[in-house]
């Protein structure tokens, strides 16, 4: 099947869609820790149900790191890195992560997110399964270049990895997760982003 071009007509936004939905859903009779549980059963039985499940196995990929939240894979066919999310700096709430992909797309729209399903990592956690453009580096970008380059996207830094202006909050950007394009531009490839209320 071709995720790129899935008849699911976006799973980004339907994944989003459930996950608000099942929040909306519980109201106030859940404790915030038993959204994640609920949004988690509710993105499963969806996989299930619609064939969206990634082997990866299936897509001749090697493994390049694991971080917090993503094992990162890339092939060399497709010039993409796939990241396997595990949801983890989502907190309680599971639409915590797809506001984040959202912003970031909108953002750093040189560098997008696409979902293309879930899978279960090597921890045996439920992951969102993204893809991302490789991008050929010449080297990390320095906190400067990276200053600059949010100023003109309109933000304030707070501190030298944390930036803000009256929508987002965007954190950890630091230049192990900016990449510095052979083109000249720069990359956002792995930053935290939360909504300013």
């Amino acid at each position: 099947m071709d995720r790129t071009h899935s008849p699911i007509n976006s799973i980004l936004e339907q994944a989003a869609y459930i996950a608000r939905r099942k929040k909306e859903t519980a109201g106030t009779l859940e404790p915030t820790e038993s959204y994640k549980r609920g949004q988690t059963k509710e993105l499963i039985d969806f996989a299930n149900s619609n064939n969206l499940w990634i082997s990866l196995s299936e897509l001749n990929v090697e493994f390049l790191s694991k971080g917090g939240e993503n094992e990162v894979y890339t092939g060399n066919k497709d010039n993409i890195v796939i990241k396997l999310n595990n949801f983890e700096y989502a907190g309680d709430d599971l639409e915590n992560f797809f506001i984040r992909i959202n912003a970031h797309n909108k953002l750093f729209g040189n560098v997008p997110y696409q979902m293309i399903g879930f899978a279960y990592n090597s921890q045996q956690e439920f992951c969102a399964v993204l893809i991302q453009p490789y991008i050929l580096a010449e080297r990390e970008a320095t906190e400067d270049e990276i200053a600059t380059y949010m100023k003109a996207l309109g933000f304030e830094m707070d501190y030298y990895d944390e930036y803000h202006n009256s929508e987002y909050e965007v954190f950890d950007v630091v230049p192990n997760n900016v990449l510095y394009g052979i083109d000249g531009d720069l990359y956002f490839i792995d930053t935290q982003i939360r909504t300013q209320f």
